[in-house]
C-alpha cells in the first residue's frame, strides 16, 4: 500500500434535525345552556418529549376557556383540559437524542353535536432535534503530500431553564375574570461565564365581567428575568432564547382597608436558549500522493450563525377586517386574545417585517353580545441585515374603534425582537481512496512546460512531485510563473 491516511474526528452536540406535526384535539362540553360562544382560549402545555428509533414521541394538556352568553344573556365562562399524544417521524432520531418542542393551538373551532359543545383545536409542534454529531476529516498521512489550512466549523448548543414568580398590581376593574392570556417576548440575552441571562418582557391580557354586567379588557405588561446555567457559557459566544409561558393564574384581592383591589398574577415560564458557536481545526484541504493516483472523497456542512440581535416598536394600524358579518348597531366592548404573526422577507431595499395582528372582538348590542375575529395585516421596513432574519413580536397595546358607518379601525403596538445570521458553509475531505501506481519516467532530469500563472501547488500535483523537492531543484522560479517558463525535475537513478 504506499498512502497510509490519517484522519481525525471532531465529535460535538448538535442540530439533527427539524420537524413539523400537527393532531386535532377535542374537548366536549355540556351545551344545554351555552347560547352564543363569544371567545375560546386554547392552550397547549407539553409534558412529555421522547426520542425513540425514528420518531419523536410527544404529548401534553390541552388547556380550554370558553367564554359564553346563556339563554337568559349572562355572560359565563367554563373550562375544561384534555391530554393528548402524537409523535413526529425522520429516521435520522435516535433514543439518544433529545428534543425542544414549541406548540401551538391553530383552527380553534367548535360545534354541537346533541346536548353537548365540542372544542376542536389543532395543536402544532415545531421540534427540533439534538444529538452527537461527529465530522471525520484528513489531517495528513504517509506517502501524501498535503495542503492545510483552518477549517471553521459553526455548531448550535441548546439549554434549558425554568422560573417561577409572581406580579402585583392595583385595578379599578375588580370583577369576575372570564379569561386572560400571555405571550412572552425575549428582548437580551446576555452571555456570562457558565451562565445565560435571559430578559424579556410578558403580555398579560384581561378579560373582566364587571359588577354591572359589562364586559371590559385591560393588559399589563410584566418584564422578567432569567437566569440559566451553562457550561457552554463562555468566550465568544452568540445566544438566542425564546420563552414560553408554561402556566399562569390570576386571582383578584380587595383590600378592604385601604378600598383598593389589586390583581396577583403566579406563573411559570420556560426558556429555550440557543448558542451559536464556531470552532477552528486544521485540516487537509487538497492532496496527492507522488506515487500512485488517488481519490478524494469530500463531504459539505453548513449552518447558521447569529450576527446580530435588534429590538423595536412599531405601531401599526388601519382597517382591519371582521370575520362575520355583524348586522344591527353593535358597540365595542372587549379586545381579547391579541396574538400576532411575524416574519421577514427581502426586497429590492432591504429587510421587511410582514404579518398580521388578530385578536378576538367582543361587540354588545340591544339583540346581546357577538364576537369576531380581528385581523390587521401590515407590512414594514427593518433596519438591519443579514443572509437570513427572524422575528419575534408580541402586542402590547391593541386599540380597535366601530365608526358609525361600520367600519373597523385598529391600532396594535407591537413589540420585536430581530435576529439576524450568517449562513456558513464548509468542506473537507473525509475518505481518500488509493488508485493505480503512477507511471514515472525512466529519465534522470525531465523539462517541463508550466501553464500561465499556474502555482507550486498545483504544478507538484499536476507533475507528482513533492512540492519542496521542485521548489529546491527550481530556486530561480517565482511563483505563480509567467508564459513560457519551464521547470526541471531529477530523479535519482538507481
Amino acid at each position: 500500500m504506499s498512502i497510509k491516511p490519517q484522519y481525525e474526528t471532531y465529535r460535538y452536540t448538535g442540530e439533527i434535525c427539524n420537524l413539523t406535526a400537527q393532531s386535532m384535539v377535542e374537548c366536549r362540553l355540556p351545551g344545554s345552556e351555552i347560547g352564543s360562544v363569544l371567545a375560546v382560549h386554547a392552550k397547549a402545555v407539553a409534558n412529555e418529549c421522547v426520542c425513540a428509533d425514528g420518531e419523536v414521541r410527544y404529548g401534553g394538556k390541552l388547556l380550554i376557556c370558553i367564554v359564553y352568553e346563556d339563554g337568559n344573556r349572562k355572560i359565563c365562562r367554563a373550562e375544561r383540559g384534555a391530554e393528548f399524544f402524537h409523535k413526529a417521524e425522520n429516521g435520522a432520531v435516535t433514543p439518544a437524542c433529545f428534543a425542544k418542542t414549541l406548540l401551538t393551538c391553530d383552527n380553534v373551532s367548535t360545534r354541537r353535536e346533541g346536548s353537548g359543545l365540542y372544542v376542536s383545536v389543532v395543536v402544532g409542534a415545531q421540534i427540533c432535534v439534538y444529538g452527537s454529531k461527529a465530522t471525520e476529516y484528513l489531517v495528513g498521512g504517509d506517502g501524501l503530500c498535503t495542503q492545510k489550512q483552518p477549517l471553521t466549523l459553526c455548531k448550535s448548543v441548546c439549554v434549558s431553564g425554568e422560573t417561577e414568580a409572581e406580579d402585583e398590581f392595583e385595578t379599578d376593574t375588580l370583577g369576575d375574570v372570564l379569561l386572560h392570556s400571555e405571550n412572552a417576548l425575549v428582548t437580551a440575552v446576555h452571555v456570562k461565564t457558565g451562565e445565560l441571562s435571559v430578559e424579556g418582557e410578558m403580555v398579560l391580557n384581561v378579560c373582566v365581567l364587571k359588577n354591572d354586567e359589562s364586559v371590559c379588557s385591560y393588559e399589563r405588561v410584566v418584564p422578567f428575568h432569567m437566569q440559566i446555567p451553562c457550561d457552554e457559557a463562555f468566550g465568544r459566544v452568540q445566544a438566542s432564547a425564546r420563552v414560553q409561558v408554561k402556566s399562569a393564574q390570576l386571582q383578584g384581592v380587595v383590600d378592604e382597608e385601604k378600598g383598593k383591589c389589586k390583581m396577583v398574577l403566579s406563573y411559570a415560564l420556560l426558556a429555550d436558549c440557543f448558542l451559536y458557536t464556531t470552532d477552528e481545526v486544521e485540516a487537509v484541504q487538497d492532496t496527492f500522493s507522488p506515487a500512485c493516483e488517488i481519490q478524494l472523497k469530500r463531504e459539505n456542512n453548513g449552518g447558521m450563525y447569529l450576527t446580530n440581535s435588534i429590538k423595536c416598536i412599531q405601531r401599526v394600524g388601519g382597517v382591519a377586517s371582521l370575520s362575520g358579518e355583524i348586522d344591527g348597531e353593535y358597540t365595542l366592548k372587549a379586545a381579547v386574545l391579541p396574538t400576532v404573526e411575524v416574519h421577514c422577507r427581502k426586497s429590492e431595499t432591504g429587510w421587511e417585517a410582514e404579518g398580521v395582528v388578530q385578536a378576538e372582538v367582543i361587540l354588545g348590542g340591544g339583540n346581546g353580545y357577538k364576537s369576531a375575529t380581528l385581523s390587521l395585516p401590515f407590512v414594514f421596513p427593518v433596519d438591519i441585515t443579514g443572509e437570513e432574519v427572524q422575528a419575534d413580536a408580541i402586542v402590547c397595546g391593541l386599540n380597535v374603534r366601530r365608526t358609525k358607518e361600520g367600519v373597523t379601525d385598529a391600532e396594535a403596538t407591537l413589540k420585536l425582537c430581530i435576529r439576524s445570521f450568517e449562513c456558513k458553509e464548509w468542506s473537507y475531505i473525509k475518505e481518500v481512496i488509493e488508485g493505480e501506481a503512477c507511471v514515472q519516467s525512466s529519465s534522470a532530469i525531465s523539462v517541463y512546460a508550466l501553464r500561465e500563472g499556474e502555482g507550486l501547488w498545483d504544478a507538484a500535483k499536476r507533475l507528482h512531485r513533492d512540492p519542496g523537492e521542485l521548489k529546491k531543484s527550481n530556486p530561480e522560479l517565482e511563483f505563480p510563473v509567467k508564459a513560457g517558463e519551464r521547470i526541471f525535475v531529477y530523479r535519482q537513478i538507481k
